[in-house]
């Protein structure tokens, strides 16, 4: 997509061979690589010195830690006010 609109189009086959896949995969890289840039030119939060001792932790004996990377969902305990079950009651008849 470019600025909202489908810029591309085809089968999978068709763009391998014009050689779009590999572009959108580079230009990707850049972005992503001048993200990292940023962030480690800007001072490193905990993050990013977690995420690099995991990395370098990984190099040294060749396998890679895994991270959770989302926080589990907390159930909330509760009910609903029967005025809110009243407004979305009339609201869905309008």
């Amino acid at each position: 997509m470019l600025d909202g609109r489908i810029d591309t189009q085809g089968t999978l086959a068709d763009l391998r061979a014009r050689g779009v896949l590999e572009e959108i995969a580079h230009s990707e890289e850049v972005n992503v690589h001048e993200e990292e840039q940023s962030v480690v030119v800007a001072s490193p939060t905990s993050e990013q010195v977690a995420v690099d001792e995991v990395r370098n932790s990984g190099a040294a004996t060749g396998t890679k830690k895994s991270r959770k990377l989302i926080k589990d969902e907390e159930r909330q305990e509760g009910g609903v006010k029967w005025n809110i079950y009243n407004t979305y009651l009339k609201a869905s008849w309008v």
